[in-house]
């Protein structure tokens, strides 16, 4: 594709969603979500991958089901007559959730990131969740329904990423635990979820960006990799803080939603959440030991990067580890 026309489909994709979540009426914000979607499918076909093709038409099918149900909730609530309100939420929820990649409609969303670059898995794990999480933040209600999908979530993206050797897979593993900490997030505040929302967006573009700049798909190549120490360091680093362990940034958000859950008395339920994540921590630290014990003889000219790359790798990586401390110093501070 020439980069005129990628131009323009990312310029749609970019005003699609304030379009949604500045309107008032459901119809524009269907209409948005659709913007969105027939934008990011010519991004993600790559003339020499078969596996993009697939994973666009994956993405395609799996949206216009979502799209359909959301009609077909807007449909019902909108009929006075029967009593059905209950079951038009219900319909409306599931249709988020699948948008955005939530258990139990989550399976789309590793077999499609196989097949993306590391730029288009970043837009789908953040920009393109944008707009589904927006409207269901202001839908959501505590019940038994988004409790379940909340830990199915949690317990899903630990328990799925464990058998993963491809690091794009794992990242989506990742990422479906993350919506079950954005649905928490979401019943306690808006402010709490968008916090998070953009902690996590931030992180994510640190890891993408890193594993793009070495090209590394999966965790046999970080072990390949012929690199000093320290920059292996920096990169395993930004996976310890995705994972959301102390003293990273990843861990910020997640603090803030164990504080005010405590405060509630969910601890139950945090506690469960809490456990959970830590299998999450777990699968990131196992590549981490092999990593920093391995080392490979490769001549160096096959993994080089540029001296610019370098230098904002290394301060990416050291936001990412000072993250949580400058975070609190500018709390204090205010």
């Amino acid at each position: 594709m020439n980069k005129s026309t990628n131009m323009l489909f990312t310029l749609i994709m970019l005003l699609s969603v304030p379009i949604s979540i500045s309107s008032n009426s459901w119809f524009i914000v269907w209409m948005g979500m659709e913007i969105n979607m027939m934008s990011f499918i010519p991004l993600v076909m790559e003339q020499k991958n078969m596996l993009s093709k697939e994973a666009a038409l994956t993405y395609f099918l799996v949206q216009t089901i979502a799209s359909m149900l959301l009609i077909m909730s807007f449909i019902i609530m909108s009929i006075k007559d029967l009593n059905n309100h209950n079951l038009g939420t219900l319909l409306l929820m599931s249709s988020l959730m699948i948008k955005s990649g939530m258990t139990p409609f989550h399976f789309w969303m590793p077999k499609m990131m196989e097949g993306l670059n590391w730029n288009k898995c970043f837009i789908l794990m953040t920009w393109q969740k944008l707009i589904p999480l927006m409207m269901m933040s202001n839908i959501i209600k505590i019940n038994m329904i988004t409790l379940t999908a909340m830990l199915m979530s949690i317990i899903v993206g630990a328990i799925g990423g464990l058998n993963q050797t491809s690091l794009r897979k794992m990242m989506a593993y990742s990422s479906i635990s993350n919506n079950g900490w954005m649905m928490m997030a979401m019943l306690m505040s808006e402010y709490m979820w968008m916090i998070y929302f953009i902690m996590y967006s931030i992180m994510t573009y640190i890891m993408t960006t890193s594993m793009n700049e070495y090209m590394n798909f999966h965790m046999n190549q970080i072990m390949s990799m012929n690199e000093s120490t320290t920059k292996k360091l920096m990169i395993m680093v930004n996976m310890l803080s995705i994972s959301g362990l102390p003293p990273m940034m990843g861990f910020m958000p997640k603090w803030l939603i164990i504080q005010t859950a405590t405060n509630l008395n969910e601890l139950m339920l945090l506690g469960t959440m809490v456990i959970m994540t830590l299998i999450t921590v777990f699968y990131y630290l196992r590549i981490i030991f092999s990593v920093m014990m391995l080392s490979n003889i490769e001549p160096k000219w096959n993994n080089k990067m540029t001296i610019k790359n370098k230098q904002s790798l290394y301060l990416m990586s050291t936001i990412t580890i000072l993250g949580l401390m400058l975070i609190s110093m500018s709390i204090m501070l205010i």
